[in-house]
């Protein structure tokens, strides 16, 4: 996967994540983004496997007021990013896509 195809995933998603409101069809849009089996590790959840059981993170977390992405690297299919949010000093996701989609998304925030 290009480079460019893999940072035209981490905009969209970061687009979304930027919603106001973090309704079902916000959701379905952010969901659009992972496969079927993709694997998300946090450091506050731990390991959760396969989009069916990423998307209740997402419902529960909310919407993410004042998203600012402070840093975005991509080399082919992967991509790192930094960002903050209200309420939130730091975060920083790494992404690996496969067939234009999140295969694995690491996540780590501090709040404050």
């Amino acid at each position: 996967m290009p480079t460019d195809e893999t940072r035209a995933v981490m905009e969209h998603h970061a687009e979304v994540l930027d919603a106001e409101a973090m309704d079902d069809d916000t959701l379905d849009d952010l969901m659009s983004d992972y496969h079927d089996d993709a694997v998300f590790i946090s450091n506050l959840g731990g390991v959760v496997s396969g989009a069916a059981a990423i998307r209740p993170l997402f419902a529960a977390a909310g919407a993410m007021p004042g998203f600012e992405r402070t840093s975005i690297h991509v080399e082919g299919e992967v991509g790192y990013v930094t960002w903050k949010a209200d309420g939130i000093a730091f975060g920083t996701d790494s992404f690996v896509m496969r067939d234009g989609k999140i295969a694995v998304q690491t996540v780590a925030l501090h709040f404050g």
